[in-house]
């Protein structure tokens, strides 16, 4: 069985790649760049937990998962890269808040942060991270 962190990833990508995907490129854990032919990319990954056990030995832990959720679009002809990226940041954002749950996996998925950079590979290319703090239990024996 995969860890519940795992399981997290794997319930975030496939909410990303759900009916209509976000994006034609939705990775987990992947190395950037995307290729120059993708016009956009979304790449989610694990960033840190912090696990506060119970007090009962042999208890759950409540878990802080925090997640990285990076929007890659390239411009185009007469679009800027901020925009390009802006749509489907707002994509990938409507996506995640329409269920918070990720299907009842989680107690809550909530935005804490969001960072831009900009021409990651020497081309007209935007990036904007959105980080979340995801809230979950873990087992302690086999953190699933």
């Amino acid at each position: 069985m995969p860890t519940i962190f795992a399981s997290v990833v794997t319930a975030v990508v496939d909410a990303l790649n759900a009916g209509t995907p976000v994006s034609a490129q939705v990775h987990r854990a992947r190395v950037r760049p995307g290729a120059s032919e993708w016009a956009t990319l979304v790449v989610v990954r694990l960033l840190d937990a912090a696990m506060e056990p119970f007090a009962v030995q042999g208890a759950p832990y409540n878990v802080d998962t925090q997640l990285a959720v990076e929007c890659y679009a390239r411009g185009s002809a007469g679009q800027a890269p901020d925009l390009a990226v802006d749509a489907l940041l707002s994509a990938v954002y409507a996506r995640l808040a329409a269920d918070p749950t990720l299907g009842g996996l989680v107690s809550d998925l909530q935005p804490i942060n969001l960072n831009y950079d900009f021409d990651a590979d020497g081309e007209p290319t935007a990036s904007a991270t959105l980080t979340y703090t995801v809230r979950h239990r873990a087992g302690n024996q086999s953190l699933e």
